[in-house]
């Protein structure tokens, strides 16, 4: 009997048709994974989407499990016979992008514009940046981290990363170093951006301490996940008056609830987690893209890509 198959979610019919005409196996769609029949639990072999505890262990014959995200931190509870993969770089350019635009609102302190243009005030501000006299860090070298020095690389910026071990130094940073290292070019840095994964290794990586060895006039974005930063720190040094501004897309904790110091605290800008996601649509296609080709790698006999190292979390 053919494999059984199960992808969750709610798909486009170019993207129902696509999964459909995929041969060698039975397809089954479930919009949440609320929705599986408990009928389709002993024979599913693969599924498409996620997974939680409660369900692989009613699933004896999951052998694969393809994610719709990149994050895959969470998951080292999976049996081993239950291979993991991500959607790596499916939301790198677009996550980048918006990097881009919130390093470049801080830069030009458009916030402050937008706030004069509410009041009806028409006044200069003074330092305004520009990329080309910039130094900026990617704490995190993954398909987020360089996607977006290539780009500030681009505008001109002088671009230095983080990452845990030294491999893969891309031509447009200048150097590349381990976290061991990490401290000696915060000083330096008028952009500290952070795109880590979830993992016990980053959770709290930025305390009070470190946000202080930063130049009062840096910037530190936020797009991996929000436990990298210590929020109580950051909010005590934001209203000391250190750093120019904090873009947050990410946060600990999240949702951040109503009343939270960091929604009021000076030159923070908070977006709802929104950088990534389906909102463009390119990121739909990538992902599908990769769903698909891993579950014909995988029912070819083949190893897909992007598999996750369940104790790395990536």
């Amino acid at each position: 009997m053919l494999p059984k198959v199960i992808i969750t979610g709610k798909h486009t019919d170019e993207t129902i048709r696509r999964f459909s005409e995929v041969p060698g196996c039975r397809i089954v769609f479930a919009e949440g994974l609320q929705d599986i029949d408990p009928a389709d639990f002993d024979d599913t072999e693969i599924l498409l989407g996620g997974v939680s505890r409660e369900l692989a262990e009613q699933m004896p014959r999951l052998r694969f499990v393809q994610l719709f995200s990149a994050g895959a931190n969470g998951f080292s509870w999976l049996p081993e016979r239950v291979v993991l993969a991500n959607a790596y770089g499916a939301y790198g350019d677009s996550i980048a992008e918006h990097m881009l635009a919130t390093t470049l609102m801080a830069m030009k302190r458009m916030p402050e514009y937008l706030k004069m243009q509410e009041r009806q005030d028409w006044e200069l501000l003074p330092d305004i940046e520009r990329f080309d006299e910039m130094k900026v860090l990617s704490v995190g070298m993954g398909a987020i981290g360089t996607s977006y020095l290539r780009k500030a690389s681009a505008l001109g910026a002088e671009c230095y990363g983080v990452r845990r071990t030294i491999h893969d130094q891309p031509d447009f940073v200048r150097r590349l170093v381990t976290t061991d290292d990490m401290d000696e070019l915060l000083p330096e840095m008028d952009v500290v951006a952070l795109s880590l994964p979830g993992t016990d290794e980053v959770a709290g990586m930025f305390d009070e301490r470190r946000l202080r060895l930063m130049k009062p006039t840096a910037i530190i974005l936020n797009v991996g996940r929000g436990n990298s930063i210590v929020t109580d720190d950051l909010v005590k040094v934001l209203q000391s008056g250190h750093l120019r501004a904090a873009c947050l897309d990410v946060m600990d904790p999240e949702p951040l609830p109503k009343g939270h110091p960091l929604w009021t605290a000076p030159r923070t800008y908070i977006t709802p987690h929104i950088s990534g996601g389906y909102r463009a649509g390119v990121n739909y296609r990538r992902v599908m893209d990769v769903a698909v080709k891993n579950l014909c790698l995988v029912l070819e006999g083949k190893p897909p890509v992007h598999i996750v190292d369940r104790a790395l979390g990536y």
